[in-house]
């Protein structure tokens, strides 16, 4: 079999995969040199162009955000009193949705990190699927937050001694005490 004329490699007999494109070389041929300053300085002139070019894009992307803002005020004052009702209904249902998930999970004793999960269009539906779950978790499941286990107390760290005392000599007086023992 021979190789297409627009220079890729034939794909093996009986496969399903496109032909490959020959790879390009490693090593791209030199460029020429850029010509102008070696230290790569734009001079005033170029600073002063690059400014001014992005405050020109800053002032574009502000006028675009107010155009933006005034289209989506034109369609909305375009809209049926009845297609703003069914936005705000669909809303209301998807809130509404959400809050069920959230009462079959904390019914149901799951963690409430779990409810997204929960699948199903009624609440009996959404609980029976947090008790679907919940036995899936078994023991794993999280119930709530957990705090940390307390710190087992370091006597090295000192606070355990009765009075201390601020002198030399109470410290030493603290020594000799200790040392009787």
């Amino acid at each position: 079999m021979t190789a297409p004329a627009t220079g890729t490699a034939p794909a093996a007999p009986g496969s399903t995969e496109p032909p490959v494109a020959p790879q390009a070389p490693i090593n791209p041929p030199a460029a020429e040199p850029a010509t102008g300053p070696a230290d790569g300085d734009l001079g005033d002139a170029g600073k002063a162009a690059i400014k001014k070019e992005r405050e020109a894009r800053q002032a574009a992307e502000k006028a675009q955000k107010a155009l933006e803002a005034r289209v989506k005020e034109f369609e909305d004052a375009q809209k049926t009193e009845s297609e703003r009702t069914a936005e705000r209904i669909k809303q209301l249902e998807a809130d509404a949705a959400k809050a069920k998930r959230y009462e079959a999970a904390n019914a149901a004793g799951l963690s409430l990190s779990l409810a997204p999960r929960l699948v199903g269009n009624t609440l009996e539906e959404l609980i029976a699927d947090a008790e679907q779950l919940k036995q899936q978790l078994g023991s794993a499941a999280p119930t709530g937050p957990t705090l940390p286990p307390t710190p087992a107390p370091d006597r090295r760290q000192g606070g355990g001694q009765a009075e201390t005392g601020g002198t030399m000599a109470a410290g030493r007086a603290a020594y000799e005490a200790r040392k009787r023992k």
